[in-house]
């Protein structure tokens, strides 16, 4: 009757941790904290996590709206701390769109979303200019870019410099001189030239119903700077 109750209970301590330790595992995924797209002043991202005290203020002061709250999927260190988000917006539309433009000609050039921190977890840099500021780069996916599924699409480039200007733009043509159907122009990012601004991402249609199947985000998105 003992060894039967000790196995029992042996039994149930085996069961109990297998279960913790199944939820833990299952849990891990939100217990990180990876790198997001931070307003202008988070590219700091132990200093955005440690200070952020998760007011808001950031958000509602954007004027673009394109600042939103992290959710749990992003970790819990990440749930509620401020993060762009550029696809929240209908594609292709080069004439209403969203995008952080670093509120270039508002507030005397300084972004109200850490002019209005109260934490310091928006913290510009001494010699911060919107010109020059860069919080993140666009990625493309040339497996779900219209552009190399041997179909005609400028979206990403034509707005890129509508926003940046000829000079500046850091989406260009791989082969600009293509004139032929056969032929199309491929756009191509330059990585030292994206300030993350995000319109390319805004407009960008290969996740449009019907575009691309199984595209789970759109074939350019801005991802966050390494180190």
């Amino acid at each position: 009757m003992a060894g039967g109750n000790s196995l029992t209970r042996r039994t149930l301590c085996i069961g109990v941790g297998a279960t913790v330790a199944m939820a833990g595992l299952g849990a891990l995924r939100y217990v990180g904290s990876e790198p997001l797209v931070r307003p202008p002043g988070g590219q700091d991202e132990e200093n955005l996590v440690s200070r952020c005290v998760h007011c808001y203020r950031c958000i509602e002061a954007c004027p673009e709206k394109v600042i939103v709250a992290a959710s749990l999927d992003a970790g819990v260190l990440n749930m509620r701390t401020p993060r762009m988000e550029f696809s929240d917006c209908y594609p292709g539309q080069l004439d209403d769109f969203r995008y952080c433009d670093f509120c270039a000609e508002r507030n005397g050039g300084v972004p109200l979303c850490a002019a209005v921190c109260p934490s310091g977890a928006l913290q510009l840099t001494a010699d911060y200019a919107p010109e020059t500021e860069v919080i993140g780069v666009a990625m493309l996916n040339t497996e779900t870019c219209i552009a190399y599924r041997s179909s005609f699409c400028a979206f990403c480039h034509d707005v890129c410099i509508q926003v940046r200007g000829e000079e500046d733009a850091a989406i260009y043509y791989q082969n600009a001189d293509a004139t032929d159907a056969l032929d199309t122009r491929l756009p191509v990012v330059d990585p030292t030239k994206c300030n993350g601004c995000g319109a390319c991402e805004a407009v960008c249609v290969s996740a449009q119903a019907g575009s691309t199947m199984n595209a789970s985000e759109r074939a350019i998105v801005v991802k966050p700077l390494e180190g």
